[in-house]
């Protein structure tokens, strides 16, 4: 696997553990004490092994890898063992080796050994070999691991040879060559750890993209893990330990994590009020209590108050955008007064046009596809009616409205590239052990045409506004104009808010999109916008 031809990842000799079944003692008692030595070289407990043997051994399993990439010492005790322990042998293989950890630890994924539901689904992988487990090994497990040749010869009931033989041949595994800026990643995930730190966190992800072709700049999630732990023979509990980590570090944030955006969805939501003739450039909406006041219609004594961060006076399409402007929002997305508002219906319309609430379609397993509200949801989950107020939290990316962050970089390479929704792809090329290029990936377009662009040339304005004078101003000193969104998006049940920033830039001609989110870090204008100043100067500076 390379990075712009640095190798990230390699294979170094390994010694494994494996059983055979029909080696094993047949007493229960040696068969025991096999496996209790085996189990003390090991460190784990018995039982573990002897559960494995039990599951793998009802597969109709003739063998299977018991530890991977054994430690120095723990492979000596075993050699000088293993000719009392019958049924296991030491075999000779390969163990993955990343030098990229933690870095790329989400990007890259790991192998591990295969479990019985693997067995039955890759028929052709015998018990003792390892199978991507997440990532990019997962992913493009076919592609990196090639065929094992073997010979197929067909037995009777005695086990006798009859018939002839059949000979599969080898294939050799291919290179993968990503598409993501192997200094971009580095710097990213450095200057997130920095701000983490500071803030005594440690839940947060990021997202950078090429607008022009949808590929993956940068991905990072935290807390990231090393993936070399999984080349060593990690024990049933000691994986458990990892994976029942609260702070979830497996976990591919980016991909997986489901946030309210917060005020990054906002620009979606002025283009679709201007796509449907909502509101034009212009319209000019008042805030002057830093609230929306709503009387019950019923009861005129019952006022309902849905607030603002303060109040913005008189405000504009790019005016709202600079100054995250809510009433403007609560306005165009639910209606008052003589402006009629979307409505959830076309909310939701525009939101699916962007990429929100589905796949993107990248090529990592674990992607979630947020949430995208409406009546019919609500009465399923809720059992509950859909009030206006509802459709109000929605258009400030509020209430139920879940996003991924590589979805709201999606959307936001979608405004800043002139409307075309393109697929995340992080892998650039495939090439064999001479580093010929056997395969590209070019860009694909999910979508597009669904925005004039009259109005996406009005939010990008905005965005840029809100860079030269607005929420991101600490931004507008760079040597390249930034645009941008910032995002204080409130979590239910919890004092402080996810933080975000969604940007692109340059501002005319765009190639780098970059949305960062740190989980309870507060405001998005003083936590995650000066981690995007310091990757962006980096970034065109370098």
């Amino acid at each position: 696997m390379f990075l712009f031809l640095q190798q990230l990842v390699y294979n170094v000799p390994s010694f494994d553990l494996s059983v055979t079944f029909k080696d094993l003692p047949k007493s229960p008692v040696e068969r025991r004490s096999v496996i209790e030595k085996a189990a003390k070289i090991l460190a784990v407990p018995s039982e573990e092994i002897m559960e494995q043997i039990k599951n793998f051994n009802s597969k109709n399993a003739e063998s299977f890898l018991i530890a991977n990439n054994l430690e120095h010492e723990k492979l000596l005790a075993f050699e000088a063992e293993i000719d009392k322990m019958p049924g296991l042998r030491i075999e000779k293989s390969a163990a993955r080796q990343y030098n990229s950890t933690p870095y790329f630890s989400h990007i890259l994924g790991y192998l591990g050994k295969l479990g019985s539901e693997d067995l039955k689904n890759k028929p052709d992988y015998s018990a003792t070999e390892k199978i991507g487990k997440s990532g990019v090994e997962h992913s493009f497990e076919n592609i990196l691991r090639g065929k094992t040749g073997r010979q197929i010869v067909e037995v009777d009931s005695s086990g006798q040879a009859r018939g002839n033989k059949k000979t599969v041949d080898s294939e050799p595994g291919r290179g993968i060559v990503l598409a993501v800026d192997g200094g971009l990643q580095r710097k990213l995930y450095d200057e997130i750890e920095k701000t983490l730190k500071n803030l005594k966190l440690e839940k947060a992800a990021a997202v950078a993209l090429d607008p022009r072709s949808g590929s993956v700049l940068a991905m990072v999630s935290f807390p990231g893990f090393d993936n070399n732990i999984f080349s060593k023979a990690l024990s049933s509990s000691e994986y458990s330990v990892l994976a029942d980590d609260p702070s979830r570090p497996l976990f591919n944030r980016a991909i997986g994590g489901q946030y309210a955006p917060g005020s990054t969805i906002k620009p979606m939501i002025g283009l679709a009020a201007l796509q449907e003739k909502i509101i034009s450039p212009n319209t000019i909406i008042a805030d002057p209590f830093g609230e929306l006041r709503v009387v019950n219609q019923y009861d005129p004594n019952i006022v309902y108050r849905f607030t603002d961060w303060k109040a913005h006076g008189a405000v504009n399409i790019y005016s709202a955008i600079a100054e995250s402007c809510d009433v403007y929002f609560y306005t165009v997305g639910g209606g008052y007064g003589n402006i009629e508002g979307l409505g959830i219906e076309r909310i939701k319309k525009y939101l699916n046009l962007f990429g929100f609430g589905s796949s993107s379609g990248i090529e990592l397993s674990g992607e979630k596809n947020g949430l995208l509200p409406d009546p019919e949801w609500k009465r399923k989950a809720k059992n509950e009616d859909w009030f206006t107020g509802d459709t109000y939290h929605i258009s400030i990316g509020q209430g139920d409205l879940l996003v991924t962050p590589l979805q709201l970089a999606a959307a936001t390479a979608a405004v800043a590239n002139g409307g075309k929704l393109l697929t995340p792809q992080l892998v650039d090329k495939i090439v064999d052990s001479d580093k010929n290029i056997i395969k590209t990936f070019d860009a694909r377009v999910v979508g597009e045409n669904f925005i004039d662009q009259a109005h996406l040339e009005t939010i990008r304005k905005a965005m840029r506004q809100t860079v030269v004078s607005g929420t991101a101003s600490m931004l507008n000193d760079l040597n390249v104009e930034v645009a941008g969104k910032t995002g204080t998006a409130q979590v239910a049940g919890q004092r402080d808010s996810n933080a975000w920033f969604t940007a692109f830039a340059p501002y005319k001609d765009p190639e780098i999109v970059i949305v960062i989110l740190i989980e309870n870090g507060g405001e998005g204008s003083r936590v995650s916008a000066p981690i995007a100043k310091e990757v962006l100067r980096w970034y065109f500076d370098k």
